[in-house]
């Protein structure tokens, strides 16, 4: 089942993107290694785009990225080693800059951790398009958190492929944010490899207009004892459409493994429209999947003991919206992203355009 227009998957060709992105100014510890992404320069690059595992996991939108893409970055931590301050990517589309085909690739060796900040925006009115795709491989006992936020313009496209490969007892944490562009896709897969290997996305998204959200979830169970958890909440309003897909599958081998996914989305119109496929697959006796999901409508309790306190219906229904998202912002750690979400979600409720 699909919502979204075959057009999105249509690249543009030889488009540069000039504008500077990577906000991160800091000393690095010794032995790391971030910079822009190279097609001929960057050996770590280089080495794990051909990796096994990754060849095993590409999808239709791959190929097409490593053909087109014109940014991104590379990160690699050494083994042992923690990047204490976040690393920003910040990619702003204007009129001169309208096109983002970025890949970002992210090695963490044994017991090392860094927390990445990817923030997509478009200035308004703009026709931007954004495709992208995130690789990390975390080994062994590393930890890496990344915080990815679209606020794009509606009149903007964006597609987003994340494919994490976990070692060990290695960690791979996802925040995801969807509040913006006319058309949003959204992937997720994490293969849990090794013994006690651990994933947790937790994400929001916010339908308005006539906006397009198609997501993807898959936590795929390979090493024993590997614990995955996917969190979502969501908000449709006017005529958005969203699809969602939540995917546990359990391989042979994975036993004791653990994993839970569950999302609920707030219907605000009518006119929305809501499908829900959540998916539990398994190939192995010994474990534990739980998947739910729910919909429904504000509670109209909430909904008149806030009015009775002087608040307009828009402005209640925010409040109700901001008190669902708010145990995920609050996962964001730092405040001025998490201002930015806030904001971004009042916005979009109080511009009388949407």
């Amino acid at each position: 089942m699909k919502i979204i227009d075959s057009e999105i998957y249509s690249l543009p060709k030889d488009i540069d993107y000039k504008k500077e992105y990577l906000k991160f100014e800091a000393a690095l510890p010794e032995g790391v290694i971030l910079e822009k992404i190279n097609k001929d320069k960057n050996e770590i690059a280089l080495d794990y785009l051909i990796a096994k595992e990754f060849e095993e996991a590409k999808d239709q939108l791959t190929p097409l990225v490593e053909e087109s893409y014109n940014t991104g970055v590379v990160f690699y931590l050494p083994k042992d080693v923690k990047v204490d301050q976040p690393i920003k990517i910040e990619f702003n589309m204007d009129d001169d800059n309208p096109v983002v085909i970025n890949q970002n690739i992210i090695v963490a060796d044994t017991a090392s951790e860094a927390t990445i900040i990817i923030d997509y925006t478009s200035s308004e009115g703009v026709e931007a398009f954004h495709q992208g795709i995130t690789k990390i491989f975390a080994k062994d006992k590393a930890k890496i958190n990344v915080i990815k936020i679209q606020r794009m313009d509606n009149k903007a496209k964006s597609s987003d492929t994340n494919i994490g490969f976990i070692k060990g007892q290695g960690q791979i944490n996802w925040i995801s944010v969807e509040l913006g562009s006319a058309i949003t896709v959204s992937h997720y897969s994490n293969y849990l490899e090794g013994e006690a290997s651990g994933s947790n996305l937790s994400s929001i998204y916010l339908g308005d207009g006539n906006r397009k959200i198609d997501l993807e979830y898959s936590m795929i169970h390979k090493g024993p004892r590997s614990i995955s958890n996917i969190e979502t909440k969501g908000v449709l309003m006017d005529e958005a459409e969203k699809i969602f897909k939540g995917n546990l599958d359990f391989k042979k081998g994975a036993r004791r493994s653990k994993g839970v996914e569950e999302e609920y989305v707030i219907l605000l119109d009518p006119t929305v429209k809501a499908d829900s496929i959540p998916a539990l697959l398994c190939h192995e006796d010994d474990v534990e999947g739980e998947h739910a999901a729910s919909a429904g409508q504000i509670n109209e309790s909430k909904l008149f003991y806030l009015m009775s306190r002087g608040l307009d219906e828009r402005k209640a229904k925010k409040l109700i919206v901001e008190a669902s998202f708010r145990p995920i912002i609050d996962k964001i750690p730092f405040e001025d992203y998490r201002q930015i979400v806030i904001d971004e979600v009042e916005r979009r409720f109080m511009d009388d355009k949407n």
